[in-house]
């Protein structure tokens, strides 16, 4: 594989908003029952790839294999082996299926800039797993698939309301925006971090932003 280039927060901010802007989806939309992203139909409708399912735990037996994508084929695959974690964790599903996604968006299709393309061999697949450290690629993807199921104006606009409206923030607000945009806790705390709306520590105390938790004020 060709050396992956460089993406800023910036500019994936900018990829994610051109494809939901060209969907119709209202990134800047005041209303709750607007947030979820519709990730499936963006990958079947806006870009033409199948979603199926079949067990694909082959692809690495030392690990566990939650998706794949197939560009020759144009189809992302879901591991049947999951489906009953998917069906638990609605959260867990939507973020495999942007996180393969964005695979599609930035290292195989060459719509968005070729500069930010990796060519590939129509043979490669991508295949989403977990890792202890994570190559750059799947770092991207899973920027892309952030950017792209929290929309940078509805979520800030979103976090802005809670702490107009909330003297103590807890788990249980976070929780409830989680599950407002349909993502897990984990992929909201690091949409938060890179935002800077809201810092989580070390010891799960909620801060204002990173600077506040330096100085140990939190909510």
């Amino acid at each position: 594989m060709a050396k992956v280039p460089f993406i800023s927060l910036e500019q994936m901010e900018a990829i994610t908003e051109k494809i939901l802007m060209q969907y119709g989806f209202p990134i800047d939309s005041s209303d709750s029952s607007s947030i979820e992203v519709p990730v499936d139909e963006i990958i079947e409708f806006h870009f033409g790839l199948d979603i199926e399912w079949d067990v694909i735990d082959h692809f690495d037996p030392s690990g566990l294999v939650m998706a794949a994508i197939f560009p020759r084929k144009r189809k992302i695959v879901m591991n049947e082996s999951c489906r009953d974690l998917f069906e638990e964790k609605i959260g867990t599903m939507h973020f495999t299926m942007a996180h393969e996604l964005g695979h599609w968006v930035l290292h195989v299709d060459d719509e968005f800039d070729d500069q930010l393309s990796i060519s590939i061999e129509d043979e490669e697949i991508y295949y989403c797993r977990s890792f202890s450290k994570k190559p750059p690629e799947e770092v991207q993807a899973d920027m892309f698939a952030g950017c792209l199921l929290m929309p940078k104006p509805i979520f800030i606009q979103t976090i802005n309301d809670l702490k107009e409206n909330t003297n103590k923030i807890t788990f249980r607000h976070l929780y409830k925006i989680a599950d407002m945009f349909k993502v897990t806790i984990s992929a909201l705390k690091v949409r938060l971090h890179s935002l800077n709306l809201l810092y989580i520590d070390d010891k799960g105390r909620i801060h204002n932003s990173r600077e506040d938790s330096d100085g140990q004020l939190s909510f």
